[in-house]
């Protein structure tokens, strides 16, 4: 693979669309900041400019609307989502280590406080925000599926026996889910040993009944 050329001198062009690409990021950390803090309604583009350290007319500029903003944000967001929740290339090959470890994974993800955030956020605005809906649903879905294909890679190594995989990614995601995040939503303490211990039962009844 070719490595940088560390004498190459940076375009004025090039620049410029590192110098775009950073005051954009800039504006999406700070507009979720803001959302997370304040709720939709609350947030004011001049609060999100500020915390940027830019003006409401880049803001505008760069981004849009605070509808496209608050998007944009949801978008990015899930983006991270999508990436952490573990799949088969992150996990141990044997299921009796891989499971326990998703479990645990999942659940510490889905009670971070940006993910918990984002959750109630796009469920205040469900009604007038559906696209942003959308995005977060697709997120889950795509957790789920990264994990469906590890019960599958497993199957096909004959360490899980044959099964109804998707079934049971949809219960693993749906457990932990609950025990996490939902249960945070309604101010109940998400590092509850309870919910630990829920989280980690699902691991070991999939084992149990699947188990080669």
């Amino acid at each position: 693979m070719d490595l940088p050329d560390p004498h190459a001198v940076e375009t004025p062009g090039s620049a410029r669309d590192r110098a775009a690409a950073e005051r954009r990021d800039a504006i999406l950390e700070a507009a979720k900041a803001v959302f997370l803090e304040e709720g939709y309604e609350l947030a004011s583009m001049d609060r999100i400019a500020e915390r940027a350290g830019t003006t409401k007319r880049t803001v505008y500029d760069r981004m849009g609307p605070k509808e496209a903003l608050f998007e944009a944000v949801v978008e990015r967001v899930c983006a991270n989502v999508k990436r952490e929740l573990p799949g088969p290339d992150d996990l141990p090959a044997d299921p009796r280590v891989g499971l326990a470890e998703a479990a645990a994974r999942t659940f510490r993800y889905m009670i971070s406080p940006n993910c918990v955030g984002l959750i109630r956020l796009v469920g205040a605005e469900a009604a007038r925000r559906p696209r942003a809906v959308a995005t977060l649903r697709e997120a889950y879905a795509v957790g789920e599926t990264k994990f469906r294909a590890y019960l599958d890679a497993c199957v096909a190594a004959g360490s899980l026996r044959p099964h109804d995989t998707a079934l049971s990614a949809r219960l693993f995601c749906d457990v932990v889910s609950h025990a996490a995040s939902h249960r945070a939503l309604l101010g109940e303490d998400p590092t509850d040993e309870t919910a630990r211990r829920a989280t980690a039962a699902v691991a070991e009844l999939l084992l149990d009944r699947w188990g080669a």
